[in-house]
């Protein structure tokens, strides 16, 4: 089973501290949505963004959303999605989950996913907020965890295993949090490279899957 962990997504609502922000209101306004129900984004937002903490590492749902539709695209059926945000928030994907394509229609079903916490159809849950944390996470798949970091070492074709937790940073700019480091490094993860230079999350998220395939899947 691979375990796909994309860590401190720029996924999340308007944070307060700028509900007021002329562009914050006008976009609310043209959505006819409240600023509290709205998905950060530095497209629409990025005027608003500037009074923001590590602002350079937020507003940015659409790498999440490609990423997740070149996971959920791959052939691999043991495969299982988690989604963890620059809050600490983790986010459960099924795997049969059909996203949108379009990014508008995805930022539409994230926003309805933060206000409900659960999106269902037919009975079956599709993607759902939880209550744990990135700590209970990794204990309960209980799996060597793998982490793609650009300081790694080279060898990503050696350190993937079968069961494997794989984590791949999913923000646009800088290092992950010192926080996030801590924990990893309780859980003994291995810090791979592909490259000594940054790399696209989707790119990264590409190379993981196509390794995997080769090496425990050569029927696909």
């Amino acid at each position: 089973m691979l375990h796909l962990i994309f860590l401190e997504s720029s996924l999340e609502l308007i944070p307060p501290e700028i509900f007021r922000h002329s562009a914050v209101i006008s976009d609310a306004r043209r959505r006819k949505k409240n600023p509290s129900g709205i998905i950060l984004d530095d497209s629409r937002h990025h005027a608003a963004m500037r009074r923001l903490y590590k602002a350079e590492k937020r507003g940015r749902p659409d790498i999440i959303h490609t990423c997740l539709l070149l996971a959920l695209d791959s052939p691999i059926k043991e495969l299982s999605i988690h989604v963890h945000t620059f809050h600490g928030k983790i986010i459960w994907i099924n795997r049969e989950t059909r996203l949108p394509r379009n990014y508008n229609r995805f930022i539409g079903l994230m926003e309805d996913l933060f206000e409900n916490r659960c999106i269902s159809s037919g009975g079956k849950k599709l993607i759902e907020i939880t209550d744990i944390t990135l700590s209970d996470l990794l204990t309960s798949l209980n799996c060597q965890i793998v982490v793609m970091d650009e300081k790694g070492d080279p060898k990503l074709d050696e350190s993937l295993k079968k069961d494997i937790v794989v984590c791949i940073g999913a923000y646009p700019h800088g290092n992950f949090e010192k926080e996030t480091l801590h924990i990893l490094k309780e859980f003994d993860a291995e810090f791979v490279s592909i490259s000594r230079e940054p790399l696209t999350s989707l790119y990264v998220t590409g190379k993981v899957l196509c390794e995997y395939e080769r090496m425990f899947s050569p029927q696909i």
